[in-house]
């Protein structure tokens, strides 16, 4: 029996965000393989503080479970004071906290054949968890330098575009002294493994895995939707550009089509906004039904990295999607594609237009997104990755 230590910096239920997905599907294909022994510490956020108890039981069960509750918001203060202080990321040092080493500290050497930093946030604990671990595996949701590198470009103020600069370059080079101190990679994007297989070649692709669902039957006519937090700058940044530049055409095209916007901390600038065929439902107190109830979704990303795992999730369902090429990227590109891509105001919103207004074009996208989300992206071929990365 495989004995292994995962680290992350979120509690993964309930899985409601791409990253809590994400986290919770690799644990539950690890205790489906059935040949690990599971102890799993997790921070427990106020930004994203959960209860343990909604925890599945048949998960709870299966591990040995520790977490720490802790604030790690950014503030001016602690900003300000790694500006000056440190040359660290501000990004990971929020997560490096007194009370998870000590925990660490209670393990002897060598207690753990693998232990798993689940993301380069948890990139800190590299030397606690090599002394700890016979082997270490950084699993990478993504690379959180592009994420920030595509998010200074698109930034107005010179102060901020200044700071989001420095932090990812700091990023930068956190990310390439971790994949090559790590004794292998376990990354959920192709494209983000050819970036790490450059500096470790113990880079596998393991996709997330998605549970399979039956096809959505009917898809509301006249409706998109974005749906997903607004206080991360890439989701808030998005949204404003679709605001901006894309509605303006679709509701031009057609009045009659309607975009509503859910999710988590939408700002009040947004909340306010008097824009005609904009509904603002806010935060919806269950993702799946709002997302087979409003037709097209949109995910019109500017910046980020990794894999959309709300475009896996709406998939999953056959929902249709229109999505800009960062949007889908590690998923579909612009020359491998199911669902439309575009890059550019006029073509995005003509794409959504098409979807909203025709129904039958709409059904047979949703059909086969649904196929080839569910034939690549099944536990089977999450689990088989899994067996095949596991490092010597």
């Amino acid at each position: 029996m495989r004995k292994v230590l995962i680290l992350s910096n979120k509690v993964p239920y309930p899985a409601k965000d791409g990253s809590s997905i994400a986290m919770a599907r690799l644990l539950e294909n690890l205790i489906e393989t059935g040949d690990s022994s599971i102890t799993y510490g997790s921070i427990n956020t106020v930004k994203h503080r959960k209860k343990i108890e909604d925890f599945p039981n048949n998960v709870l069960s299966e591990i040995s479970l520790r977490t720490f509750d802790a604030n790690t918001s950014p503030t001016i203060i602690n900003g300000i004071g790694n500006l000056l202080l440190s040359k660290r990321p501000f990004h990971t040092v929020r997560f490096y906290l007194p009370k998870v080493l000590q925990w660490l500290d209670s393990f002897e050497n060598k207690s753990f054949n693998t232990v798993i930093l689940e993301g380069a946030f948890m990139g800190d604990y590299l030397t606690e968890a090599q002394r700890i671990g016979e082997k270490v595996v950084l699993r990478a949701h993504n690379l959180e330098h592009i994420i920030w590198e595509r998010t200074t470009k698109n930034e107005g103020s010179i102060v901020k575009k200044w700071y989001l600069n420095l932090q990812s370059q700091r990023l930068k080079r956190f990310e390439e002294s971790l994949a090559i101190k790590v004794d292998a990679i376990w990354s959920i994007s192709p494209v983000d493994s050819d970036w790490f297989s450059a500096l470790n070649t113990k880079t596998t692709f393991v996709p997330v895995s998605i549970a399979a669902r039956p096809l959505s039957s009917e898809i509301k006519e006249k409706k998109c939707f974005f749906l997903g937090a607004l206080d991360w700058l890439p989701n808030l940044e998005s949204v404003e550009w679709f605001l901006r530049d894309v509605w303006p055409l679709i509701h031009s095209t057609d009045p009659s089509i309607e975009f509503h916007l859910a999710g988590n901390k939408i700002p009040s600038h947004l909340m306010n906004l008097k824009l005609s065929g904009l509904i603002v439902h806010r935060r919806v107190m269950n993702a799946e039904e709002f997302a087979k109830n409003h037709g097209i979704s949109v995910i019109p990303l500017l910046s980020g990295s990794g894999v959309r795992i709300k475009l896996l999730e709406n998939g999953s369902y056959g929902i249709p999607t229109v999505s800009t090429s960062i949007g889908a990227e590690g998923i579909y590109s612009a020359s491998n594609t199911i669902i439309p891509i575009a890059d550019d105001a006029e073509s995005f919103a003509r794409h959504i237009v098409r979807l909203c207004t025709d129904t039958s074009q709409a059904s047979l996208l949703a059909q086969a997104l649904h196929e080839d989300i569910r034939r690549r992206f099944s536990s089977e071929n999450s689990i088989q990755a899994i067996h095949s990365a596991w490092p010597n």
